[in-house]
């Protein structure tokens, strides 16, 4: 195997050494115009809003049956006191403390409520690539680094966190390589692991956000449409530096691809200033 630097400064592999291959046709397929692509509009559907508002609403209410029942017990309890039945004592007092936590209740759900509405996160799929190279399981390590170095030589402005864990799923000695690349409220996941003799290579893209942005967004976009300073154009425009990071990690992890397609050896070490250390899922045995 031939041995390629993968840091910022070592600047090999397909992405350097100009288009060839696969690469070639890839680009050559990008030449062409395509229809629009809309699934990145960030614009906040009523739907959207509809089914936040009733996940917080379910939530609160949850939390507000166990006064509910306790304040009609303590209801019934008061009603009997009342009437002189002898459910509790003749001036109904127990009663009357049980009925005030329906009070209680009514001040923590709204609580709940808004913190659910607030806070909880929604989770929307973009894009995902992936493939799986044949008995070139012996490369996960190379096509990780050469991801990664690919990032930094291009000083692409993303937080990239590196992650090695060793997989709970496959066999023991199996060690997931994942790349965490986040870009505002999106997320883009890199997995590198031998499966059998072969090795997966992909990526996927998510849009993550909380429920007080989604009403943000909702409230800009109505306001906005108001004043004619909206519109799908403005959506679009504002999602080109999405598009950019999405390219920027196909591009990357095509690189890793042909890293281990060509049998290049890229040091862990080298390229991450550091050895990486694997992590664990499941607790070891005493």
């Amino acid at each position: 195997m031939t041995t390629q630097p993968g840091t910022a400064q070592g600047g090999g592999g397909w992405a350097a050494a100009g288009p060839r291959g696969g690469d070639i046709a890839y680009r050559t397929q990008s030449l062409k115009f395509v229809p629009m692509e809309l699934s990145l509009d960030e614009s906040v559907p009523w739907r959207s809003l509809r089914s936040l508002f009733m996940r917080a609403f379910i939530v609160s209410f949850a939390v507000y049956l166990p006064f509910f029942f306790l304040a009609f017990i303590g209801f019934v309890v008061w009603l009997g006191s009342q009437g002189g039945s002898g459910f509790e004592d003749s001036d109904g007092s127990s009663g009357t403390g049980l009925m005030s936590m329906g009070w209680l209740g009514v001040f923590i759900a709204s609580a709940v409520f808004w913190l659910v509405l607030l806070l909880s996160q929604t989770e929307e799929p973009i894009a995902e690539w992936r493939t799986l190279l044949e008995n070139k399981a012996a490369a996960a390590d190379s096509a990780y680094a050469a991801i990664y170095g690919s990032l930094a030589r291009r000083r692409i402005p993303v937080n990239v966190t590196a992650m090695r864990i060793r997989s709970d799923i496959l066999a023991p000695e199996v060690v997931n390589n994942r790349l965490v690349i986040v870009e505002r409220h999106y997320s883009a996941y890199v997995s590198v692991f031998a499966y059998g003799t072969s090795l997966y290579v992909g990526w996927m893209m998510w849009r993550n956000r909380r429920g007080y942005l989604l009403i943000g967004t909702f409230i800009k976009d109505l306001v906005g449409s108001i004043l004619g300073r909206s519109g799908l154009i403005n959506q679009m425009l504002r999602t080109e530096r999405v598009r950019a990071t999405r390219e920027a990690v196909h591009s990357a992890v095509r690189e890793g691809v042909e890293v281990a397609v060509q049998g290049i050896e890229v040091p862990l070490a080298a390229t991450f200033g550091q050895d990486l250390p694997i992590q664990d899922l499941m607790p070891s045995a005493a």
